[in-house]
């Protein structure tokens, strides 16, 4: 068992909270009911090109700051918003690193039934813990599932992991974890996405590290994808967190995919982890290439313009898409420097790719400068490599949009249509009809005597599914009903059997 330092909880009831110091402008902000920060708009902002929200949903947990929103006015981590997922609270984060040990404990305190240390109750991931094997038990688990429909060929997104295990229990028990998981045609089973780059190692305390400072040397691991905060430069309170990494995975356009968001502690309730996932950053693109540069240089050489023009001859036939340029650097230098020098880079390409007759409003442009290496900097190949411009041809959503509109049923009203397969095992997909006034929709699983299991929102209008599953659902009966702007839009009786 850890040794902890115990605090004065921090009121839940803080809504936007904020360091004083003047550089710590790092802000958090809790779901509200409606608004900039209703979950419905921190969710959909996650979405960026090339992408399509169907539906969403949140497991319970017994925190209210559990996740939320924040913002980076200086995008130290290299991003400037998105979604925050914690095993603790929220409003602890902000601010320079002041504690080595943060347990804000909001999941105990949040509810009168929580025990104290060492017993918590059962808030839980079977999916990490499945995924851990070996025994390890998770504690404080945040799980956030989204239904999306890429419109491209590859989906990416961008996220930081951060944690207060840091640096005194690496290789130890205590590794907390996220994992990204997916399924969907072509996807074998469930599987994370969340890995080591160029490995299958997944991310956690354990994985991404400069070693541990325990009563025994423990030697680093990943260290080029490691960030020491213990000096609280960052402007957030975690002692250590990973670079801007980058997901990719090959996918089917056009069809549903589902994903799993997941954090938790592993070992124990103590000392906070959590990801921040950049907002914007889940999108889809048909092709992607990087042009690369000499040290402290940002003009375009010959072959990579001829790169560039070949992917505006493939844009003129995509009607509608946009291109993404997002400048980086290796980690020579100051990191002011580097960020302006990659600002500098992926201005540059814009401008030529204006030049080549691409309207200024189909460019998407972001500078990341040394936040986001793709190789170790260690060596000069891997320097070489991290100084580019990625540009990306994304996806657009005009083909689904116009199927979707063109989706009718016999009488124009919102229906809850039925469910297949019933019964069923380890997933079933809800099939309703949503019209395109309703405001708020809502699918609400419950058992029997009423006790709800889980709240799914829908995003998009028409004909719409939304994939179930099954593994967390003891086997029986249990009722999937409707709600649209608060009326109940009807209901159906699904069965769930035993594996």
């Amino acid at each position: 068992m850890k040794k902890l330092i115990f605090t004065s909880a921090i009121s839940l009831s803080t809504i936007i909270l904020f360091s004083q110091t003047p550089k710590a402008d790092f802000k958090v902000y809790k779901p509200q009911s409606e608004g900039a920060h209703s979950l419905q708009n921190i969710l959909q902002n996650l979405v960026g090109d090339g992408v399509v929200l169907k539906n969403f949903s949140v497991s319970k947990t017994w925190s209210d700051e559990a996740f939320g929103y924040f913002e980076d006015g200086q995008s130290r981590l290299g991003m400037k918003k998105g979604l925050l997922m914690t095993t603790g609270g929220i409003s602890g984060l902000c601010g320079k690193n002041t504690r080595p040990d943060m347990s804000n404990y909001t999941h105990r305190t949040a509810d009168p039934n929580y025990r104290s240390f060492g017993n918590p109750p059962a808030v839980t991931s079977s999916d990490l813990e499945k995924f851990l094997g070996g025994n390890q038990k998770t504690f404080d688990a945040v799980v956030i599932e989204l239904d999306i429909v890429p419109t491209a060929d590859t989906l990416s997104f961008n996220y930081v992991f951060g944690s207060e295990e840091y640096d005194e229990f690496v290789g130890t028990a205590y590794n907390d974890v996220f994992a990204f998981f997916i399924s969907g045609k072509g996807v074998e089973g469930q599987v994370n996405l969340a890995v080591v780059p160029n490995t299958n190692d997944p991310v956690s305390v354990n994985s991404i590290n400069n070693g541990g400072t325990t009563e025994y040397y423990r030697r680093p691991n990943h260290p080029a994808y490691y960030v020491s905060n213990i000096d609280g430069n960052l402007g957030i309170e975690y002692d250590g967190m990973t670079k801007l990494m980058e997901i990719k995975k090959a996918v089917t356009p056009y069809e549903t995919y589902h994903l799993k968001l997941a954090i938790a502690d592993v070992g124990d309730n103590a000392y906070d982890s959590g990801v921040l996932i950049e907002g914007h950053s889940i999108v889809s693109y048909v092709k992607s290439y990087s042009v690369l540069y000499d040290k402290n240089t940002s003009s375009i050489s010959e072959p990579y313009k001829n790169l560039l023009n070949a992917l505006v001859k493939e844009y003129k036939t995509k009607t509608e898409s946009k291109i993404s340029i997002t400048g980086h650097t290796d980690n020579e230098g100051e990191m002011d420097f580097n960020k302006e020098l990659s600002c500098k880079r992926a201005n540059e390409v814009r401008d030529y790719l204006l030049m080549k007759g691409v309207p200024e409003n189909r460019l998407v442009v972001d500078c990341k400068g040394e936040t986001m290496p793709a190789f170790d900097n260690k060596s000069e190949e891997g320097k070489h490599m991290n100084r580019r411009v990625e540009v990306k041809l994304l996806g657009n959503d005009v083909k689904y949009a116009t199927a979707k509109k063109n989706e009718t049923v016999s009488e124009e009203k919102s229906v809850i249509i039925n469910n297949t397969p019933n019964p069923f095992v380890n997933q079933t997909t809800i099939n309703t009809h949503i019209i395109s006034s309703v405001k708020n929709a809502r699918l609400i699983i419950s058992d029997l005597q009423g006790k709800q299991i889980k709240e799914i929102y829908i995003m998009e209008r028409g004909n719409t599914s939304i994939g179930l599953e099954g593994g967390n659902l003891k086997s029986g009966i249990y009722l999937a009903t409707l709600i649209c702007d608060g009326t109940g839009c009807g209901s159906i009786k699904i069965i769930q059997e035993n594996n």
